[in-house]
């Protein structure tokens, strides 16, 4: 049998989904409204775009463009999870590492991505090596810093105690280091998460030679604009479909810290 704190629970859920899907009906019908009282072809109406958006999913750019976008994502953020959560663990567990280590990374973070996009055409050329590296250069410094500073704060007592207990190496990374800076890893990596898709579009607009970015731009240049904005609503499908997975999966890999979560407040 439900309790009553749980169904209570449940309510204030459903409350909190119809609220957002309102503000979603809200914001398309001042679009449309907006866009029928300007009678301009540069801004179609929500319907429009929302009917080239479909005829997006439904076409052969499903395959050519949009496939090979998800992929790239995929690919650059699991790449910038393994390395910024590896590097990030070692720099906030050792102290040396963190002061070796500050001014490169305070650097590195601070190089605009758009200006890397031509150094990584030259290194990869056109493809999606090329947007995959790009990702990577972008997305892997939210996880790094915050799985750095989720290390850092980690209490020495706890340290101290499993190191009493006869945990050292590897299986103190795995077993104490790891669970106590989650929150702010997951932290860090659904901010990567947004990056990566937001980069991957950049680096298609700019050089990629396929993937949903390069269909926007392309649509853009052939004054096809109902297919640009449905590009753009695709694009945001997307971004809402990874951010409503990756929340699913985080409440439920640390259900044990619910109410101190990095995604706790949903958005």
């Amino acid at each position: 049998m439900i309790s009553r704190k749980q169904n209570q629970t449940r309510q204030r859920k459903l409350s909190r989904l119809a609220v957002g899907w309102l503000g979603l009906v809200i914001v398309a019908a001042l679009w449309q409204l907006l866009a029928v009282t300007l009678h301009t072809s540069v801004f179609p109406t929500f319907i429009a775009s929302l009917v080239a958006a479909w005829k997006v999913v439904t076409s052969s750019a499903l395959r050519v463009d949009i496939i090979p976008s998800l992929e790239r994502t995929a690919v650059g953020f699991l790449i910038s999870v393994i390395i910024g959560i590896t590097a990030g663990m070692i720099i906030g567990h050792y102290e040396v590492v963190r002061d070796w280590t500050s001014a490169v990374v305070d650097f590195m973070r601070s190089l605009p991505t758009p200006l890397l996009v031509p150094i990584a055409i030259v290194i990869f050329g056109i493809n999606g090596r090329m947007v995959v590296a790009t990702i990577v250069s972008a997305a892997i410094w939210p996880i790094l810093i915050n799985t750095a500073n989720g290390t850092s704060t980690i209490e020495p007592t706890m340290i101290d105690t499993a190191t009493t207990y006869g945990l050292r190496g590897r299986t103190l990374f795995w077993r104490v280091v790891l669970p106590a800076a989650s929150p702010q890893i997951f932290a860090g990596l659904r901010i990567a998460l947004s990056v990566s898709l937001a980069v991957m579009v950049v680096a298609e607009m700019l050089g990629g030679g396929s993937g949903i970015g390069y269909f926007i731009a392309n649509a853009q240049q052939s004054f096809n604009i109902k297919g640009s904005y449905g590009g753009v609503i695709v694009l945001g499908c997307l971004g809402w479909i990874f951010d409503t997975l990756f929340l699913s999966f985080e409440r439920r890999l640390l259900s044990w810290q619910r109410g101190t979560l990095g995604g706790s407040f949903d958005v």
